[in-house]
């Protein structure tokens, strides 16, 4: 079994899917603009924020997404121009997420909630009929987050062959 303190807590996505999945030439092609909190190609802009995920087994700790949500050109430029400063703190809006993320299916383009902040990340709140929107109203059980720690990085190689072992008894 994983020990708690080596589930993983934190994925960031480098990108969004749709400037992800194209190679660097085509990316310059297309126009692509990247920094590590805005992104645009093809009349597409992007944000960069975090889905936290509350853990239900653990009342201080969470489950990060780092990921990207396409928001309006009016919305971007507003948080460009905002960027850091206490006029971030008045900003909200709403965008689609931009990445798929997994073991949750249905996540990629849902609608979320966006609150921008002069000292962080912009905060994203899913659509609560989204299965990451459930968990993030509700937590993550513990066995959850195993399940979720599997489809991230495997099963535990040391485990699967204690596993094989046990079978042989």
């Amino acid at each position: 079994m994983t020990e708690l303190n080596e589930l993983c807590r934190d994925i960031q996505m480098k990108l969004p899917d749709d400037i992800w999945m194209l190679d660097t030439l085509e990316r310059y092609r297309r126009g692509a603009i990247h920094t590590d909190d805005f992104a645009s190609m093809d009349g597409r802009f992007y944000v960069f924020g975090v889905v936290e995920v509350p853990l239900a087994y653990d009342k201080e700790g969470s489950f990060t997404w780092g990921c990207w949500v396409e928001v309006d050109q009016a919305l971007h430029d507003a948080y460009l121009d905002a960027f850091r400063s206490d006029t971030a703190d008045r900003l909200t809006g709403e965008g689609r997420l931009a990445n798929d993320i997994p073991g949750y299916e249905d996540a990629a383009n849902a609608t979320v909630k966006v609150t921008f902040s002069s000292e962080r990340r912009p905060v994203l709140t899913v659509d609560p009929a989204t299965s990451l929107g459930q968990d993030q109203k509700n937590g993550l059980s513990l066995e959850d987050h195993q399940a979720l720690d599997n489809i991230l990085f495997g099963e535990d190689e040391d485990e699967a062959a204690e596993e094989d072992w046990d079978e042989r008894d």
